[in-house]
């Protein structure tokens, strides 16, 4: 199992060199995951390789509602600061804007006149 650790054991694996002379000798030639046992690894560390930290973050308590509102203050609507008056009626409009009143005027206008015109022919 890909999760299971290896760790190394610090026992010798003959018993002939457990004495104190061949110790030093023992860890310099033979190599040190030849003693080595399995085990399992702890739950928080499982969750920590199944679930990124970030996935784990919660909030503890419900927000309320005067922090929330304080938090969206500054997302309210903002003025518009370039209405100008429209020169053919007098209206309120966008400035470099056409301005609706005028402009639905025209266009029944020539809807009307396009009818008018289709009945003709």
């Amino acid at each position: 199992m890909a999760s299971l650790v290896f760790q190394n054991a610090r026992r010798p694996m003959l018993p002939a060199f457990r004495s104190t002379f061949s110790r030093p000798l023992l860890s310099t030639f033979l190599p040190s995951f030849l003693g080595g046992s399995f085990r399992i690894p702890s739950l928080a560390s499982l969750l920590e390789e199944l679930f990124p930290r970030i996935l784990l973050a919660v909030p503890k308590k419900k927000v309320s509602h005067s922090r929330k509102a304080m938090r969206a203050a500054n997302k309210g609507l903002k003025d518009k600061h370039n209405l100008v008056h429209c020169p053919g009626c007098g209206g309120p409009k966008l400035a470099h804007h056409l301005c609706p009143t005028c402009y639905s005027f025209i266009h029944r206008m020539f809807k009307s006149g396009s009818k008018d015109h289709h009945k003709l022919s």
